[in-house]
């Protein structure tokens, strides 16, 4: 028995996988996953009425330290910093705080990171003594970069555009 076969009858046909096709499958795929997905709004403890106005401004922030304060007057202090782990039984974004406790909790973050930024998010309706209170704390313990959010209109009202340098 001849298990050999000679090398005339054997030749081997070339095999060739095309990848051009597939490239493009992978690019449209690419393009999908693209135009539908959403990006994460921001999410907040609590739903209030922002202020609106017509000029928008870009800010960058990973910083999550938030003082809400409703149309009543009441405070509450959402603390997500970057530097510390959030802890469900000392971040409780559903309690209120006091002034005393509100000034304390910033005093404690104020020593962990000087430069952290502080929002300060009032309803449409609250009082502007309310939100002079929370400034002068964040300014007494020595916090300076303070900011407003608002939801941007769009209609063009509101404050005047931003001189263009």
């Amino acid at each position: 028995m001849n298990f050999r076969t000679s090398r005339k009858r054997s030749r081997r046909a070339e095999v060739t996988l095309e990848v051009t096709s597939l490239v493009d499958v992978v690019f449209l795929l690419i393009i999908f996953l693209l135009v539908t997905t959403t990006f994460k709004q921001n999410e907040y403890a609590f739903v209030i009425d922002l202020p609106t106005s017509g000029v928008k401004e870009v800010s960058v922030s990973t910083d999550k330290t938030t003082v809400f304060i409703t149309e009543k007057g009441d405070m509450y202090l959402l603390e997500v910093p970057a530097d510390r782990a959030v802890d469900s039984a000392t971040i409780d974004p559903s309690q209120k705080v006091t002034p005393a406790e509100l000034e304390r909790r910033l005093k404690e973050l104020q020593q962990r990171r000087p430069d952290a930024g502080v929002a300060i998010r009032g309803e449409r309706t609250t009082s502007y003594q309310s939100m002079m209170d929370v400034v002068s704390v964040l300014q007494d313990i020595g916090f300076r970069n303070i900011w407003f959010p608002y939801e941007f209109s769009g209609a063009g009202g509101g404050a005047p555009k931003p001189p263009t340098p």
